[in-house]
């Protein structure tokens, strides 16, 4: 740990799981069984998740996860069988069939897990859930043509390890490789990786614990419901009077069409990770690397995405800490690429402190320094791009 008289302390993971493990694991009153604790995760959200090269990139991912912690994998789920359990190798191997055979139009739901029933939070575990593409040609009441195998939306995939897994320095470069090597195999559109709070399968009830924790450390990511976050990084443009009266509908953003999803970004972490869509709205490549030009920020490009490392090793946000400086620095250039106003990241829940509209615009915030501007409002119209000659 550094201390002076001029900064607040810097704990390590090891020295943040050291002093604040405990407080971070809870356990099930009924049972014993633990169902939240403190882990590192990776989530990205990607395109073309119906494509066979795409599920080709997920399956290589699912196998190197398989490769690196094996054995502690003991069950999982197959969309098909919709059962949370404990699984053969049988098992395991309908889930890598799975991911190469269910047709395009079907959602691809599956999870590879060291937790064997939904009700236990998993020390390890990879999934995903996919989007679909377009059954067959459709053409609107209102006229416009869809074709057969254009994709609806983003994807999801999301990993994570326990907290002590990058205690130290092997355990910080592991988990970047594998975040790296995900970044290699999927057309990435962003995504974030640092320390939250891992729930169960069945996390519902666990919401008012993930949001409490979330408000003492601020590090800690609230991911219960990532799945659905891929909603706000997909775009989607459109002409006609409404989207309820659409005449053409477009995947991405085109200059001159009305906005249906502009794309945001959730937030910064540790990682975070912003394609090139994202980083083009930033000025470019150059123009993000030159505004985060300082020795403890890394900048990476894999494919077509950057992945912006906020320091050497991922902070807790413990009280003592305050923010977390580098992450503070990040979300200076970074945070007008969020949703000024973003959808709750938590469903309700009577009766209980949650993540609801007004508290998830306050703890997407939580790293803008006093005084910062408001955030762009989201245009209506598809802004002409600024190298366009036409403009």
């Amino acid at each position: 740990m550094m201390n002076s008289s001029h900064k607040k302390p810097v704990l390590t993971p090891a020295e943040a799981f050291s002093r604040y493990g405990e407080e971070l694991c809870q356990h099930d009153n009924r049972g014993g069984g633990l169902v939240i604790f403190p882990g590192v995760i990776g989530t990205v959200f990607f395109e073309r998740g119906s494509k066979p090269d795409v599920r080709r990139g997920l399956l290589a991912c699912f196998d190197r996860f398989e490769q690196l912690f094996g054995p502690y994998l003991k069950g999982g789920r197959n969309g098909d069988d919709g059962r949370f359990s404990r699984k053969t190798p049988r098992g395991v191997e309908a889930i890598r069939r799975a991911i190469l055979e269910v047709p395009p139009e079907v959602k691809l739901e599956v999870v590879r897990s060291s937790a064997i029933d939904e009700d236990s939070a998993a020390a390890y575990q990879i999934e995903t859930l996919t989007d679909v593409a377009v059954a067959e040609d459709y053409t609107d009441p209102s006229g416009f043509f869809v074709k057969k195998g254009q994709d609806c939306g983003l994807s999801y995939l999301k990993f994570w390890m326990p907290m002590d897994f990058v205690n130290t320095p092997e355990g910080v470069r592991s988990y970047e490789a594998f975040l790296r090597f995900v970044c290699e195999q999927l057309p990435v559109r962003g995504g974030y990786g640092g320390f939250s709070s891992i729930l169960p399968y069945s996390f519902h009830e666990y919401m008012p614990q993930e949001w409490a924790l979330a408000q003492r450390f601020s590090g800690l990511e609230i991911d219960s419901y990532a799945f659905l976050q891929k909603q706000e990084y997909d775009t989607m443009s459109y002409e006609g009077q409404s989207t309820d009266h659409m005449t053409a509908i477009y995947e991405d953003l085109r200059p001159g069409a009305k906005v249906g999803h502009y794309g945001f970004i959730k937030g910064v972490n540790w990682y975070t990770l912003i394609g090139d869509l994202l980083v083009d709205r930033l000025g470019g490549e150059s123009a993000v690397r030159a505004d985060l030009a300082r020795p403890d920020i890394g900048i990476e490009r894999i494919g077509h995405c950057l992945l912006i490392r906020a320091g050497d090793f991922p902070r807790l946000g413990a009280p003592e800490e305050g923010l977390p400086k580098p992450y503070v620095f990040v979300n200076r250039v970074l945070r007008v690429l969020r949703n000024p106003v973003p959808p709750s990241l938590h469903t309700n829940v009577p009766g209980a402190e949650h993540a609801d509209p007004d508290g998830t615009r306050r703890w997407e915030a939580r790293f803008d320094l006093p005084g910062a501007p408001l955030l762009p409002r989201t245009p209506e119209i598809v802004p002409a791009k600024k190298n366009d000659p036409a403009n």
